[in-house]
């Protein structure tokens, strides 16, 4: 399981104002701890910036990629942003996220092959977010297919067939869990991954939501989430959850994790 640390997040007050105020300690402090928790990759998005959402990304991604020797997500709408983060990065950053629409295929496409990133690839086109398991196929299939043309290995394609909140959608969890055992069956080689705490959102107890979603989904066939590395029971559900599966054949991943967990308790 691949985790994207998703704390760097401009939607978050505090990521947003410190963003705003470029605040060095605060950043590096957050990638620092995820970093030490887990995360193989780090989630940056600078958003809620608006129109200084480009020069905060192009300060934000040498500055994090200095502190930590991790990749960064780099997670924006804008095409013109996504290029000059792109720009900036050191080594092969995830570009989040490629949809099916046909103007934001025509953007990304071309710097896709230039920068050569690995891609998310949301189920989502000119119609909207894939409204059946059927539909999250078709668009999976058709994007990833684009990809490949470019030039871009299966393995380096996550497909997201996109987990909306379970308070405002009930069938979103099951709907999401059916699309992820298609899109293995159907794309071979690529990736799946999630926003995990899109499930919980507006919901009471929301780490257990979480948790549940992650390791049912495992089951599914998921291999990266985007989540929160700092939530420890998270992360035991997830080495749990590949212990059970026969992902984690001799436990070391699962031992490892709960010798560092009771090491830490003592600290």
């Amino acid at each position: 399981m691949i985790i994207i640390g998703e704390r760097l997040n401009s939607n978050r007050p505090a990521v947003r104002d410190a963003l705003a105020r470029r605040d060095r300690a605060f950043l590096i402090d957050e990638a620092r701890l995820q970093v030490r928790s887990g995360a193989g990759y780090l989630d940056l998005n600078a958003a809620t910036l608006l129109e200084r959402e480009k020069e905060g990304l192009c300060w934000a991604v040498p500055l994090l990629q200095k502190a930590v020797d991790v990749p960064l997500s780099l997670d924006t709408p804008d095409p013109e942003a996504m290029e000059a983060a792109l720009q900036v990065h050191r080594g092969r950053a995830f570009l989040n996220s490629l949809t099916g629409e046909d103007k934001k295929l025509r953007k990304l496409l071309p710097m896709i092959r230039d920068h050569t990133p690995r891609v998310i690839v949301l189920c989502l086109d000119d119609y909207g977010p894939a409204p059946t398991p059927e539909r999250a196929l078709a668009i999976a299939q058709r994007v990833s297919g684009l990809l490949i043309e470019q030039g871009v290995a299966p393995t380096d394609i996550f497909i997201d067939p996109l987990l909306r909140p379970l308070g405002t959608d009930r069938n979103s969890a099951v709907r999401f869990l059916d699309s992820l055992r298609k899109i293995k069956q159907w794309i071979p080689g690529v990736k799946t991954v999630v926003g995990l705490s899109n499930v919980s959102f507006g919901l009471p107890q929301r780490r257990l939501f979480n948790r549940t979603m992650l390791a049912l989904a495992v089951e599914a066939g998921l291999q990266a989430a985007i989540c929160d590395p700092l939530d420890s029971d998270l992360r035991a559900a997830m080495a749990a959850s590949e212990a059970l599966l026969g992902l984690d054949p001799s436990l070391g991943r699962f031992l490892r994790f709960f010798r560092e967990r009771v090491r830490k308790r003592k600290d």
